[in-house]
């Protein structure tokens, strides 16, 4: 499965780099297009009816205390950007925020990367899904910060996704859900976490911005995906 989960990571590491250019094209001025409210309602469907399902029945097999890593991926993201927000002065506010965007970005593709390889070798059906969620939240992103400056460092975080199927591949591979049930889930509960906190706090448009016909749209369409498949 290692040759289909390097296309489908080289394929989101591609669009993480383009992701700025996208997301300019999908403004309209200040106006957020239709796709962020339905790459909302997809991400919010995903992460409710097949990350915590399938997250659940593995840490209740496992051990109840793989929950924590839910928490803390949601919890260190908040911390982080409320430090950032508090502690850094005005002129320095937005520089510091984009390096902290492109630390977590970072990681959490890599992590994306891991399991991106874990859930091909499981099921096709199940590496495609999880593909596709990943793809339009990495190519829709509303995070308050530009992607960084310089082309070598956008190459370096682009590339985080490739990198996680590389070490998940030939380093990492032994990462599964029966032979590693600890690590992989609690890799799995943090990418639950950071998601939950992105999605809610940067993904899903505030006060009278947003489509509720297309969230609602993304939320129908995926539902009756996730089902189906």
């Amino acid at each position: 499965m290692f040759n289909i989960a390097i296309i489908f990571g080289l394929l989101i590491s591609t669009t993480h780099y383009f992701s700025e250019v996208i997301c300019q094209r999908c403004k309209t001025g200040k106006e957020y297009s239709p796709l962020f409210s339905f790459s909302a309602g997809i991400s919010t469907t995903y992460i409710f009816l097949h990350l915590f399902p399938r997250f659940s029945i593995g840490a209740a097999q496992t051990s109840q205390y793989l929950f924590i890593s839910v928490l803390a991926g949601f919890v260190v993201l908040h911390l982080v950007e409320k430090y950032i927000y508090q502690h850094s002065p005005e002129e320095k506010l937005l520089r510091e925020l984009a390096l902290e965007d492109s630390i977590i970005s970072f990681i959490y593709h890599l992590f994306v990367g891991i399991v991106l390889v874990s859930l091909f070798s499981q099921s096709f059906t199940e590496g495609l899904l999880f593909f596709f969620i990943v793809l339009f939240y990495t190519a829709i992103s509303t995070l308050p910060v530009d992607v960084p400056k310089f082309r070598s460092m956008r190459i370096i975080v682009a590339s985080s996704t490739s990198i996680g199927v590389i070490l998940s591949s030939f380093v990492f591979k032994s990462i599964t859900p029966l032979s590693q049930p600890w690590i992989y889930y609690n890799i799995m509960g943090f990418i639950i976490g950071a998601l939950s906190f992105t999605v809610t706090r940067h993904s899903l448009p505030h006060g009278k911005k947003g489509s509720p016909l297309y969230f609602t749209l993304g939320v129908v369409l995926y539902t009756l995906l996730i089902f189906f498949i």
